[in-house]
């Protein structure tokens, strides 16, 4: 698999999504305890935090999948 991100850029960006779900969980509770979990603001705040997790996920994910690509395998590709 070919990995579009440096390491430092990964790492970055995994910080920055990170701090992003903190964000949208802060906001999320805020508008789901001010206007009621059955608010619409509050429904599109839950579903930006979903999205924001889900994101934060998939990252993981590559990560992991870079980390077991065996390195006969890169080596191999070049």
């Amino acid at each position: 698999m070919q990995y579009p991100l440096s390491r430092d850029e990964h790492a970055a960006i995994a910080r920055y999504l990170s701090g992003i779900v903190k964000q949208l969980q802060d906001v999320s509770d805020l508008f789901t305890a001010r206007y009621g979990r059955d608010s619409s603001v509050a429904e599109i705040a839950v579903k930006a935090l979903i999205s924001a997790t889900l994101l934060e996920h998939e990252l993981t994910l590559i990560d992991d999948e870079v980390d077991s690509d065996p390195p006969s395998t890169a080596a191999a590709a070049q």
